[in-house]
C-alpha cells in the first residue's frame, strides 16, 4: 500500500532510521560485543585470514510517497513511463533494477515546513522507463546509498495487461477553417471571450481601449499577420493511462494546416505541443477557447498542433473524475502518451520528421505553464519520443506548496505581507484551492478524507490552522503539494543534462493571480545550468498599471499578459523558423493589431451609454483627475461612441 514514510512513535514522515528487522538489530549487537571484548583473538590482532566476513546488513525498506502505476493496477504494455517516488536524504545516491531493465533519473524536491524540525529531507521522483511484455509481472527496485554507507531500498510491483491497446488516435470531431476564417479567428475571439468577466461596461470599454494601446505598441504578431494555410482541427481520443496508472482513453486536440495535396509543401522545424490553462478544453473545438484559437493560428503558419486534455476533461475515461489539477507527473504522462500516438498516427506523418527524432516546442500559461515544466523534465528523464528545443511558460505556480499555503494564510488571518499572500483575494483564490484538494486526496496517499479539510463549502478551520501550525497529519499532503512543485528542485543541472533546449520563463509583476515570485524561484533553480531567458518584465508599463487600477478582478492581468507572452512565442517560433529555412515562411502584416479591442471597446461603450445609472455610478466612485485621464484617452480613440463616453465621464 502506497504511504508516506512514517515513524510509528510520532507519525512524522522520516528517511533517517532504517526500518531494521529485529534479527539483524541483534546480529549487529552482537557484532559490536565481539568486537568490544576483543574478538576472541586478542587485543587489535588481524583476524585469522580463514574468519568469514560478516554479511552486511539489507537495505532498510522504503514505503512509497506515491507511485505510477499503483499497486495492484495493470498497466498497458506499451507504457513507457514509470514514477517511483519515496521521502529520502539529501546524501542518498540511487541505482536502479529490475525485470525491465529501468533507466530514468533521480529529480529531487526540497521537503520544509513538515511537523517538527527540517532535517535536509527530500522527496525523490524517479521517472523511470522500461520496456514491458503482456501478461508479465515485474519488480523495479531504486537502491540507494547514503553518505555513511547505509543502503535503503524501495520498491514498485505492478504487471503489464495482457492486452496492449490500439495505437494511433481516432477522429471524433474536426473543423476547417479557411485562410480568411483562420485570420478572423482571433478578432472573433477578442469579441466573445475577453473580457468576458468584467461587467460594469464603462470599465469594460476602458480596459479594451488599454489593451489596443498595448497591442498597437507591443504585439506583432496576434491579430497582425494573415495565416499562410487554412487549418484543419481534429478532436481526438488515444489510449493513454488513468492517474493510477490504468490503461483509459484521453482526449486532446490536433490541428494542421489546410494543404491538400499540395507537392510543395515543406514541413517546419518543430511540432508545437499546447499545454492549457484553467477551464479550457482544447477538444471541444469552440472558438471561445483560447487554446483551441491559439492552436489554429500557430497550425495557419504550418505547424502540427498537439494539445492534450488533462484527465477529468473532454472526451476521456475519466470525465466524471476530479481533473489532475497541477498533479505534474499526472499530465506530463498524459501528454508523452498523446504525442507518441500522434506521430504514429499516417494522417499527420507529411508535418514531421519521424521516424526520426522529432522536435518539439512545448507551450504552456498559467496551469499549462506547469505542465508545460512537468512535460519538459519527463520527457529529458526518458518518457517521450520527442526532443524537446524551447519551453515556454508563463504564468505557473511553479511553487504550489507556498501558493497554496499563502491562500491558507489569509484565511486564517496571518498573511505578512508576503510576495505569496498579499495580492490573495479570497473570493478569486479560494475555488483554486477548491481544484488543487480533490485529485491529491482521490489519487495519492496523502491520508486525508473530503471530510478532514472541508466544513461545507469552506476549507474548515482546523484544516487551515493545522497545515499552518505544522500538525503532522498533514504532512503527507504537504509533501505531494512539495512534489508537484518546481522551484524546491534540487541540483536540477546535476540531475539531467542541459542539452539544447531554450527556456523562456514570463511573468508579469502585476500579477495578482499567481504570484511572480513563482518564476523567480523556479528561475533560481535554473541558473546556472540552462539555456534560461527570464521576461519578468513583460506586462509591466504604465498602460498595465492603469489597467491594474481600473479592474478590480484579480485574474486580468493574469488573462491579458497571456497574449503578450503568445505573441512573443509566435514571433521567437516565426524568427527560428526563418533563421532555420533562410526566408520567412509566414505570411505579411495585416490589418492593425488593436483594431479588434478598438471595435470591444465601442460595443462595451455603446453598453455603457445605454445605462446612465451605472454610468452616474462609476462617475460618482472616481476622483475627477482620474475621469479626466480615461476621457482624454477616449477621446484620442477618434470614435464617435468613445467622444460620446467621454463626454458623459468628464464633459
Amino acid at each position: 500500500m502506497l504511504r508516506p514514510v512514517t515513524d510509528l512513535s510520532s507519525g512524522r514522515p522520516h528517511t533517517a532510521k532504517p526500518c531494521v528487522p529485529a534479527v539483524v538489530v541483534a546480529g549487529i549487537l552482537t557484532a559490536a560485543l565481539l568486537a568490544g571484548c576483543g574478538g576472541g583473538g586478542g587485543g587489535g590482532g588481524s583476524r585469522s585470514s580463514d574468519t568469514p566476513e560478516a554479511e552486511p546488513p539489507p537495505a532498510a525498506p522504503v514505503p512509497l510517497t506515491d507511485g505510477i502505476p499503483a499497486p495492484g493496477v495493470a498497466v498497458d504494455p506499451s507504457a513507457r513511463g514509470l514514477n517511483v517516488i519515496h521521502v529520502g536524504d539529501g546524501d542518498w545516491r540511487f541505482e536502479y533494477d529490475g525485470e525491465c531493465a529501468p533507466t530514468g533519473m533521480a529529480f529531487r524536491h526540497a521537503l520544509v515546513d513538515l511537523g517538527g524540525p527540517d532535517d535536509g529531507r527530500e522527496v525523490v521522483d524517479h521517472k523511470l522507463a522500461c520496456p514491458l511484455e503482456a501478461g508479465a509481472g515485474y519488480e523495479v527496485r531504486v537502491d540507494a546509498t547514503a553518505g555513511d554507507g547505509s543502503r535503503y531500498r524501495a520498491v514498485l510491483e505492478f504487471r503489464a495487461d495482457t492486452v496492449e491497446s490500439p495505437r494511433g488516435v481516432t477522429v471524433l470531431d474536426s473543423t476547417t477553417l479557411s485562410r480568411r476564417a483562420v485570420d478572423r479567428l482571433f478578432d472573433r475571439y477578442v469579441r466573445e471571450a475577453v473580457l468576458a468577466e468584467i461587467d460594469i461596461p464603462v470599465v469594460g470599454a476602458l480596459a479594451a481601449l488599454l489593451v489596443a494601446e498595448i497591442a498597437a505598441r507591443v504585439w506583432t504578431e496576434l491579430g497582425a499577420r494573415e495565416a499562410t494555410y487554412g487549418v484543419v482541427s481534429h478532436a481526438v481520443t488515444y489510449a493513454s493511462r488513468s492517474p493510477s496508472g490504468a490503461a483509459a482513453t484521453l482526449s486532446g486536440l490536433v490541428a494542421m494546416p489546410e494543404i491538400g495535396e499540395d507537392p510543395g509543401f515543406a514541413r517546419l522545424g518543430r511540432v508545437v505541443v499546447l499545454h492549457h490553462a484553467t477551464g479550457s478544453t482544447p477538444s471541444r473545438l469552440g472558438s471561445e477557447d483560447g487554446w483551441y484559437v491559439l492552436a489554429n493560428l500557430l497550425a495557419g503558419r504550418g505547424y502540427l498542433v498537439v494539445a492534450p486534455d488533462n484527465w477529468g476533461r473532454g472526451a476521456d475515461s475519466g470525465a466524471d473524475q476530479p481533473e489532475t489539477y497541477l498533479m505534474a507527473n499526472r499530465t506530463a504522462n498524459n501528454a508523452l502518451d498523446m504525442v507518441r500516438e500522434v506521430l504514429a498516427d499516417d494522417r499527420y506523418r507529411r508535418f514531421h520528421a519521424a521516424p526520426e527524432t522529432v522536435d518539439a516546442a512545448l507551450v504552456g500559461y498559467s496551469q499549462g505553464g506547469h505542465s508545460t515544466v512537468a512535460h519538459w523534465l519527463a520527457n529529458a528523464a526518458g518518457g517521450g519520443e520527442h526532443a524537446v528545443h524551447e519551453v515556454h511558460a508563463g504564468g505557473g505556480p511553479y511553487d504550489l506548496q507556498r501558493s497554496f499555503l499563502g491562500i491558507l494564510h489569509v484565511l486564517n488571518g496571518s498573511c505578512a505581507g508576503d510576495p505569496w499572500c498579499r495580492d490573495v483575494d479570497v473570493d478569486v483564490h479560494v475555488p483554486y484551492a477548491f481544484r488543487i484538494l480533490p485529485p491529491l486526496l482521490r489519487y495519492t496517499e496523502a491520508g486525508l478524507t473530503p471530510g478532514d479539510v472541508l466544513d461545507g463549502e469552506r476549507l474548515s478551520d482546523a484544516f487551515v490552522t493545522g497545515m499552518l501550525d505544522g500538525e503532522e497529519r498533514f504532512d503527507a499532503l504537504k509533501t505531494m503539494l512539495q512534489l508537484n512543485s518546481f522551484a524546491n528542485l534540487v541540483d536540477l543541472a546535476g540531475t539531467m543534462p542541459a542539452a539544447d533546449t531554450r527556456i523562456h520563463l514570463y511573468h508579469s509583476p502585476l500579477d495578482r493571480l499567481v504570484p511572480q515570485q513563482n518564476s523567480r524561484e523556479l528561475a533560481a533553480a535554473l541558473s546556472p545550468g540552462f539555456d534560461l531567458t527570464t521576461h519578468f518584465g513583460v506586462c509591466d508599463s504604465s498602460v498595465y498599471e492603469e489597467l491594474a487600477d481600473l479592474v478590480d478582478t484579480v485574474g486580468v492581468i493574469h488573462a491579458i499578459c497571456a497574449f503578450d507572452m503568445f505573441d512573443r512565442v509566435l514571433r521567437d517560433l516565426r524568427l527560428g523558423e526563418a533563421a532555420r529555412a533562410g526566408y520567412d515562411r509566414v505570411g505579411p502584416a495585416r490589418v492593425d493589431p488593436a483594431l479588434a479591442w478598438l471595435g470591444l471597446a465601442e460595443r462595451r461603450a455603446a453598453a455603457a451609454l445605454a445605462d446612465p445609472d451605472a454610468l452616474a455610478a462609476f462617475r460618482a466612485a472616481r476622483p475627477a483627475w482620474e475621469l479626466h485621464r480615461h476621457a482624454r484617452r477616449l477621446r484620442a480613440a477618434e470614435s464617435a461612441p468613445l467622444r460620446e463616453l467621454a463626454d458623459r465621464l468628464h464633459p
